[in-house]
């Protein structure tokens, strides 16, 4: 553009003002108060490390393994009964009365004060179950009445002619959803019970409430993700995503929601808050089923395989694809359906092995075997009820040889369930030299040769007998089995969990013990065995204050987060030490807690986080929140439901999916505008954190309406890791995956397949920072230039308008397609754009582009103008 050589007193010279690369995007400050390279707003794109902006890559759709075509496993249960929603979230809970009033059935259930469910209210449908009185009590009623009391609520519902009281039952637990979801699935036991139940099949899969990352420590180039609904589980291999395994429940066992999953000591645990936890202990490809029966007047099912199936007493497995057998189709003759989830009794052969039915059949059964029929692994309640005190250990003879002690049992039975890591004490010493008291660490276990080694520092022995060791026993409180958590964290060798629950002597029953402020430790290697002395550490005792999550860092140092505060636990045992380290700030959320190098981020009321390791891993709270920059966004997050944010760390970004609102602009028929905020129901935007600008990077949004984020999870091996987003609704998704510019979402349940699933595209949208060159004076806009190119796989198109303030107004300035002979930009080519503005007189101006095509990126701009107002009056 050509320029004069010199101006006069009274020339308003053509000033020229850009931007050559962008580093990220502020909404805190004014725009005109931007730096030179900082955007005002950047929906769905990533900035590269030449400082372009670009659309983001898509999410790619990889697996939804509860649709049609992945069987889900049809459980054993005894009563099949029709919700209608909407429905009601129930934590586990107990039913402490039910009695009559005036023509109405009033009960009351626990609520604890601190835990977030138990919302029922006026007008919300139940369902009352085994309730005996007259008239019937049971079915479908509307409550008309919720009463808070101090510990407990007490639901009111009419009843004609209501005379009560009724059966009282005890420690029943409750799994519902909230927010109007679908209905969720209630275990039905002989107890009385308020809840929901739905027919245990395909179509009742609602939602996906826990997943995780997980590995088969005997395989070397797989990685798995697991997702549990409401009736199973299923693990997708992510090297070949069209293989999956469906892992069943126990008899009578679900998954509600809030629930969570964790991969630790070589098992995959669901944990359910208040209710027994699940283990698979033993993980496995399928294997086929070549033959199975019942015999007689028996409810033992004997199932035969083809090749070894190295299954052992104990095992949880699925059984899948047996038809043929009697009541096949009629709910109730359910108890002879031989598929579900069971444990093995005995394994007769290599190729054999039987397990129990709930109840006998009248005639043998030889049951139908098709290319379905699969053993697949399976879940089975972790160890609960009272604890057993450790016994003694007895050897036949101990032999020393080269600094190595070797004791031979006669039996699997003698070695008392001892494992590698196991401390074990030296209680006498027989004909030996061991000294009486002397600890010694378990090194290896054969259950074949019946025999445990471990290290000493004694002469060479050989067929001592008479020693006897004893396993570690507890003191004061004694061992406690795992106490019903809603979640776990893996610490050195250790289960860290909260401790709100106390574990009763009956098997599967637990007592809320109104502390939430305390976690507990198990014991090196042993996820069933607590420590009530040594592993307890309760913070903040006595304050509303309570736990929300925990960080294993390094150097045996474990940090827990409250609600309002942040601790370190220093070592484990006996020498353990806890301390404060602020109650300035705490944590919303759980999952949102990740470590980067030696910075750990966390959502706080105040926003995302960080806090830094310094002066030999002291830690210390920032003071500046990290989100300073985006303030105004992290205040659009719905806080009734942050607790289920959550973030994960991958190529240098910090991915924090959030439940944020959104503002809409309404004007009326009277023409008033007001601002409506459209309150999130699930997190559904993924805020990115770019770790080598050091800038907010991006908010990802999808078009679709029904997507959300359960979770977000780093899996994969080469080309398949990434970030990996859970659709509570649809199933599994790679996120930044498709080069074609759209996102292929699947996100409702049953999914039909691939075929099925919808592409969008993808919202894009990138501000500038508002240019003034340089002065507060009214200015004359007169043109700009944009350097863009395509990406390699698609043309690009957009959108161009201009935003000036002051006088305030919006201009359409075309498009890439008009700037570019009326065609989009092929992939590849990279264009310059110059364009007339006409002069529009403002103080500042923004160039927005709104990408419609392809992923193209945004190198550069430049804007010019000229000053606008030179007179020496007033100016309005």
């Amino acid at each position: 553009m050509s320029r004069y050589t010199t101006y006069g007193q009274t020339d308003d010279p053509i000033q020229e003002e850009l931007d050559v690369g962008f580093t990220g995007f502020n909404s805190y400050a004014r725009p005109d108060q931007l730096p030179k390279g900082m955007l005002a707003r950047s929906l769905n794109g990533r900035l590269g490390k030449n400082g372009e902006w670009q659309v983001r890559r898509g999410i790619d759709f990889i697996k939804a393994p509860f649709a049609s075509g992945d069987e889900v496993l049809r459980l054993p249960t005894s009563v099949e009964i029709l919700v209608t929603p909407p429905v009601v979230a129930l934590l586990p809970t107990t039913i402490r009365s039910a009695t009559a009033g005036t023509d109405e059935v009033i009960i009351v259930i626990d609520n604890p004060a601190t835990e977030l469910g138990h919302v029922f209210a006026a007008g919300d449908e139940i369902y009352v179950e085994n309730l005996n009185g007259s008239p019937d009590p049971n079915g479908l009623h509307t409550l008309t009445d919720v009463t808070i009391n101090t510990n407990t609520k007490t639901l009111k519902y009419a009843l004609s002619g209501a005379t009560g009281p009724y059966l009282t039952p005890l420690n029943l637990p409750f799994t519902l959803d909230d927010g109007g979801l679908e209905p969720q699935l209630t275990t039905i036991t002989t107890s009385a019970v308020i809840g929901y139940n739905m027919v245990l099949d395909q179509g009742s899969v609602s939602e996906v409430y826990a997943s995780t990352t997980f590995s088969d420590p005997n395989q070397d180039n797989s990685q798995f993700i697991a997702l549990a609904s409401n009736l199973s589980a299923v693990v997708t291999d992510l090297e070949n995503t069209s293989e999956s395994i469906t892992m069943s429940y126990p008899l009578q066992q679900t998954v509600p929601p809030a629930s969570s999953m964790l991969q630790a000591f070589n098992k995959l645990f669901i944990f359910r808050d208040g209710q027994t936890a699940l283990e698979n202990d033993h993980f496995f490809s399928t294997i086929t089923i070549e033959s199975a029966s019942t015999p007689s007047a028996s409810n033992v099912v004997t199932v035969n395989t083809p090749a070894d199936h190295n299954l052992v007493i104990g095992d949880a497995i699925s059984i899948s694809g047996l038809t043929g057998f009697p009541g096949e189709g009629v709910p109730t003759a359910i108890d002879e359906d031989p598929n579900g989830g069971w444990i093995i009794n005995t394994v007769p052969t290599s190729t054999s092995f039987t397990y129990d039915l709930p109840s006998s059949y009248q005639a043998a059964a030889t049951y139908t075997v098709g290319s379905a029929s699969k053993i697949s692994p399976g879940f089975k309640l972790v160890a609960s009820g009272e604890y057993s005190q450790p016994k003694q250990l007895a050897p036949s003879k101990v032999q020393i040889t080269d600094g190595k002690a070797t004791a031979e049992f006669g039996s699997l039975a003698a070695m008392n369930g001892t494992k590698v890591g196991d401390t074990i004490e030296i209680e006498d010493v027989g004909g030996s030299t061991f000294t009486l008291g002397a600890d010694y660490v378990i090194s290896s276990k054969d259950e074949t040769a019946f025999e445990l080694e471990f290290y000493v520092q004694e002469p060479n022995a050989t067929n001592v007998t008479g020693v006897i060791f004893q396993q570690p026993v507890s003191i004061g409180l004694g061992f406690t089995h795992m106490p019903a958590p809603e979640y776990a964290v893996y610490h050195q060798l250790r289960m860290i969990v909260p401790f709100r629950y106390s574990v009763n002597d009956a098997k599967n029953s637990f007592t809320y013990r109104e502390i939430v402020d305390e976690v507990i430790a198990s014991d090196s290697l042993d996820s069933d065995t607590y420590d009530q002395v040594f592993a307890q550490f309760r913070f903040n005792a006595g304050t509303a204050d309570f736990n929300v999550g925990m960080h294993s860092f390094s150097e045996d140092k474990l940090i827990v987060f409250n609600r309002n505060s942040i601790h370190l636990v220093d070592g484990m045992g006996k020498s353990a030490k806890a301390q404060l380290i602020t109650d300035e700030v705490g944590c919303v959320a759980r999952k949102s807690i990740i470590q980067v190098g030696n910075n750990i981020l966390f959502l706080s009321d105040n926003g995302v986080y960080g806090a830094n390791f310094q002066d030999l891993y002291n830690l210390r709270g920032n003071e500046v929140p990290l989100s300073a920059s985006i303030d105004p966004v992290m205040k659009l997050i719905n806080k009734d439901i942050w607790d289920k944010s959550v973030g994960v760390y991958f190529d240098n970004r910090y991915y924090l999916a959030v439940p944020l609102n959104k503002e809409v602009v309404v004007e009326d028929a009277d023409g008033n505008i007001t601002v409506q905020v459209i309150r999130a129901r699930s997190n559904n935007a993924i805020l990115v954190f770019n770790f080598i600008n050091k800038q907010w990077e991006s908010i990802d949004t999808t078009v679709d309406a029904n997507w959300n984020i359960a979770n977000l999870i780093v899996g994969g091996k080469k080309s398949n890791r990434g970030v990996y987003a859970v659709n509570s609704l649809g199933g599994l998704h790679k996120i930044d995956a498709r080069v074609d510019a759209v996102d292929l979402l699947a996100t409702e349940i049953p999914v039909q397949g691939r075929e099925s699933t919808t592409a969008f595209n993808i919202p894009a949208e990138v501000t500038t920072r508002q240019f003034t060159l340089g002065s507060m004076d009214r200015k004359r806009w007169n043109n700009f230039e944009l350097h863009v190119q395509s990406s390699p796989d698609n043309e690009s198109n957009f959108n161009i308008s201009a935003e000036l303030e002051n006088v305030d107004s919006t201009i359409n300035l075309g498009t890439l397609n008009e700037f570019n002979s009326n065609s989009n930009l092929q992939p590849s080519e990279d264009v310059s754009i110059r364009g007339r503005i006409g002069n529009k007189r403002a103080y500042g101006m923004q160039i927005t582009l709104n990408n419609t095509t392809g992923r193209p990126r945004f190198r550069a701009i430049k804007v010019a103008g000229a000053q606008a107002f030179r007179s020496t009056n007033k100016a309005i």
